[in-house]
């Protein structure tokens, strides 16, 4: 008995290294073809293509696109609905023009391809050699292609010369003739499990993490006003309101040393308020600044910056690069080549700073997405930039009722803004949230009204730990106010947040 059982075992392992070779992952399988090549099929997306058969393949994130890394070649596929919102054209023009614009993209081809899946547009270019960045890919060719009522595009990045012969056999063997069994992604899980956080931090660090997000409690209420540390605007307000803003925005970038962001520490250890630090590159004279981090040009101002964090061993919550999703920002895949890598090489060395520094017990990250994404294509989903998830502990929301100023925007309400962003990101993560920057403009509507439903809103969000006031004013080109977000515009609106905030002053 014993003998025939084992000659069954074997049969069957026989049996079993006959069959194609499978690997099931996520939402996709490989399949060899021979030993150098493989099927990859992607059911999220219903489509198949030839890959070199050793080449690692992932979807990561939000499972908007399939990732394969195969000798010095990353390449990654998108298919993007078509909807009423854009066209094909829309779609490939404005994609193109983020890379067509940038002078630091050194451009050596862009136009129409006769390929054997049809007509596609190429663009090829490069920028320069990032040191910082590990075996770093400035080498790029994007494909696009129309589908009719879909767009598909092809990004390859390489350190070497973009090696055509072999990349095209692989671009033209896409096939669509997979049935699409999409999948909801893996929600992002918190940095706390069971009272340990996944990183160390210091105790009163852990202290304001645990009462401040991760708990329940009515939101907790931050305020924005120019150089609260200098100007006497946000005591001001407080006076009058009776309400003691725990937190404190501070906007940071290359034009301002790193002392301010000491006197800021300073005075809100004073005033026992927590800093939401926020650093921004830019783009100066056509050079893109998140670049220049890349390669090194700016590492003894952050070690400064952490070094800074670690002496004064208070607790900060910190945005690296907020609102990459938006094309206004310099760290946008928009401006880095539809590369949203770039941006996550942005964060990780950033973070890596100050870690080496000893400054990261004193802080918690926070990304932060704009709540909606400008383009709104998958390449630039807010989901698209998200770091490792041990390198966040909370999730930024920010969306503004902006007004109708401008004949593109329009006036809404704080839960037309937040309820669908608020499905979403409950849906998507288990860290905690927190607005960290919005307002009402004064133009378009009725802002006390805005303001009292405002609060009414926010009962319901019970996930939405922290938020902060955004108290300034937008300009247009000529200097003159476009959007009034100030807390005090009109006066009424500080009786509503008077009413409705605890006494604690």
């Amino acid at each position: 008995m014993r003998e025939k059982l084992k000659i069954k075992i074997v049969l069957a392992i026989c049996i079993f290294m006959l069959l194609p070779t499978k690997i099931f992952a996520t939402n996709f399988e490989t399949e060899k073809i021979n030993d150098y090549t493989k099927w990859l099929k992607n059911y999220q997306d219903g489509y198949r293509i030839q890959v070199p058969a050793d080449s690692k393949v992932e979807m990561k994130r939000n499972l908007l696109s399939t990732e394969m890394d195969f000798f010095d070649v990353n390449l990654k596929i998108y298919v993007e609905d078509l909807n009423k919102d854009f066209n094909y054209q829309t779609y490939e023009y404005y994609s193109l023009r983020g890379i067509r614009t940038n002078p630091e993209h050194k451009i050596s081809f862009d136009g129409k391809v006769n390929t054997k899946i049809g007509s596609m547009h190429k663009i090829k270019f490069s920028r320069q050699k990032l040191s910082a960045v590990e075996n770093d890919k400035p080498n790029y060719m994007i494909l696009f292609k129309n589908l009719g009522d879909r767009a598909l595009t092809v990004m390859v990045k390489s350190s070497s010369p973009i090696n055509e012969k072999m990349i095209m056999p692989m671009v033209e063997s896409i096939k669509f003739d997979i049935a699409k069994k999409p999948i909801a992604p893996e929600k992002v899980q918190s940095s706390m499990q069971n009272e340990n956080f996944d990183r160390m931090l210091d105790k009163k660090t852990f202290e304001l993490y645990k009462q401040d997000f991760a708990t329940e409690h009515p939101t907790i209420w931050g305020l924005y006003s120019v150089d609260f540390w200098r100007f006497p605007d946000t005591s001001i307000v407080e006076s009058e309101i009776g309400h003691k803003f725990k937190y404190a925005l501070v906007y940071h970038d290359f034009s301002f040393p790193n002392s301010q962001v000491k006197d800021a520490l300073d005075v809100a250890m004073i005033q026992e308020k927590t800093v939401e630090l926020t650093f921004q590159s830019q783009i100066v004279n056509g050079e893109n600044q998140t670049y220049d981090v890349l390669d090194g040009k700016y590492e003894n101002y952050f070690r400064e910056l952490a070094r800074m964090v670690k002496v004064k061993k208070l607790p900060i919550l910190f945005r690296i690069g907020n609102e990459m999703n938006g094309d206004w920002c310099a760290y946008s895949a928009y401006n880095t080549g539809l590369d949203a890598d770039i941006y996550r090489e942005f964060y990780n060395y950033i973070y890596k700073i100050f870690e080496e520094e000893g400054a990261n017990p004193y802080v918690l990250y926070v990304f932060n997405p704009n709540g909606r994404n400008f383009p709104n294509f998958k390449y630039n989903d807010g989901s698209e930039y998200r770091p490792n998830t041990d390198k966040y502990d909370i999730v930024g929301m920010t969306l503004y009722n902006t007004g109708n100023y401008y004949s593109f925007e329009k006036w809404e309400t704080f839960e037309q803004l937040y309820a669908p962003l608020y499905k979403k990101m409950v849906q998507s993560y288990e860290k905690p949230l927190m607005i960290t920057e919005f307002s009402s403009s004064t133009v378009g509507g009725d802002k006390v009204k805005w303001t009292r439903d405002m609060f009414e809103a926010l009962k319901k969000f019970d996930k939405i730990k922290v938020a902060i006031w955004f108290s300034g004013t937008d300009l247009d080109e000529n200097k003159n106010p476009a959007r009034t977000y100030k807390i005090d515009e009109p006066r009424d609106v500080l009786k509503v947040f008077k009413d409705n905030l605890p006494k604690n002053r």
